[in-house]
């Protein structure tokens, strides 16, 4: 018997996007729009099992209707089990009831909340396989909560033992304070079982999966910052009866976050940067753009133009030219300065070594403001 899972995490329903006030709205309803999709794309693969590997929600304090819109999503799957773990975002501890309590009322008989750091048999939702959660309990914590998993007993009669946790991983995750439940690759393999499905980092691991690979981050389904620039990423792994996994990376994302910095220098330049965001798709791109260099004055007096063209083409752009400046040539020298005076003398002199660029640049600006 195969088992065919469906892993994600890291989806941050209820996410409110405030630093982009102008595209706040279609962001946050993206997240929705992909979850649906990656359980729509489970029932079309015919996955026995989807895990949600923490992080469903932004935050405890998520909005009610949000829950609800989560649970009824999940409650689509056609499958024989979903999986939900708490992670650090959306932490399940004594006294923060929500949203969990909410989620379980509206969640149906074949959703189940991986809530204690117990083993979660199966077997009565017709699967051969015990699950081993480390549900976070905290936003935070030096600690990971797999220790406990090393010293249970594996059932032999039972085919498939896979963990679930969310957390950083040694040599994978930013977490130089240690404080996102660091756990090890080590530390994942002393626990003798046949899969881990994880959460918390939000690229996909691991990028080549091998023979041996065991432990597999989902990355988030939907990109969600200019530090994600991925198109949004889910697995698929089917598990043998013999415990040979064939994993599949689904790309699952609408929008797009992307950084470029851009030296322009010569001719075409602009036209070029035009043209690259001028392709079909990038209504679904979110750009940070920052241009340096040295423009030719007619290219220079184009940023305008071209800036608004972007603009009307992308979904949403960040514009930084402060550190891109006109070419100060000989002929502006000599059109705008007396030749033989102070100013002309002191740019020509200037202009002769490519070294003195900036001064030569500083030295235009500051003679231009005393002119005024």
């Amino acid at each position: 018997m195969s088992l065919k899972i469906f892993h994600t995490a890291d989806i941050h329903l209820g996410m409110k996007f405030a630093g982009y006030p102008e595209a706040q709205s279609e962001l946050t309803e993206a997240r929705f729009v992909a979850f649906e999709s990656i359980v729509k794309k489970a029932n079309e693969e015919r996955c026995d099992l989807f895990v949600v590997a923490g992080d469903l929600f932004d935050r405890i304090t998520v909005a009610k209707r949000d829950i609800l819109r989560a649970a009824q999503i999940l409650n689509q799957f056609e499958g024989k089990l979903v999986l939900v773990l708490p992670g650090n975002h959306d932490y399940l501890s004594p006294g923060t009831g929500e949203p969990w309590a909410t989620f379980k009322e509206n969640a149906g008989d074949r959703v189940l909340l991986l809530e204690e750091k117990r083993v979660y048999p199966l077997e009565h939702f017709n699967l051969d396989a015990n699950i081993y959660p480390a549900p976070c309990d905290a936003k935070h914590s030096g600690d990971n909560y797999v220790g406990w998993i090393k010293d249970e007993p594996k059932d032999a009669g039972v085919t498939f033992h896979i963990g679930v946790a969310h957390g950083s991983l040694e040599g994978l995750s930013p977490d130089f304070n240690k404080q996102f439940y660091p756990m090890t690759r080590q530390e994942l393999s002393d626990c003798g079982l046949d899969l881990w499905l994880m959460g918390h980092t939000h690229l996909p691991f691991p990028e080549k999966p091998g023979s041996r690979d065991r432990i597999f981050y989902s990355a988030t389904p939907e990109p969600d910052g200019f530090d994600c620039d991925h198109q949004g990423h889910a697995w698929i792994i089917e598990m043998a009866e013999d415990k040979k996994l064939s994993p599949t990376l689904m790309t699952t994302g609408t929008y797009r976050f992307l950084h470029d910095e851009r030296e322009l220098k010569i001719a075409g330049d602009l036209d070029r940067l035009e043209a690259d965001y001028g392709i079909h798709g990038s209504e679904k791109l979110l750009l940070k753009l920052k241009l340096k260099g040295r423009l030719s004055l007619e290219e220079y007096d184009r940023l305008p133009e071209v800036r608004e063209r972007l603009n009307r083409n992308l979904f949403y752009l960040q514009w930084d030219s402060g550190d891109l400046t006109e070419e100060i040539t000989p002929a502006m020298v000599n059109r705008e300065f007396t030749e033989g005076s102070f100013p002309h003398r002191l740019l020509t002199t200037l202009a002769r070594d490519e070294r003195d660029a900036e001064a030569l640049q500083a030295a235009y600006r500051l003679l231009q403001e005393v002119r005024r």
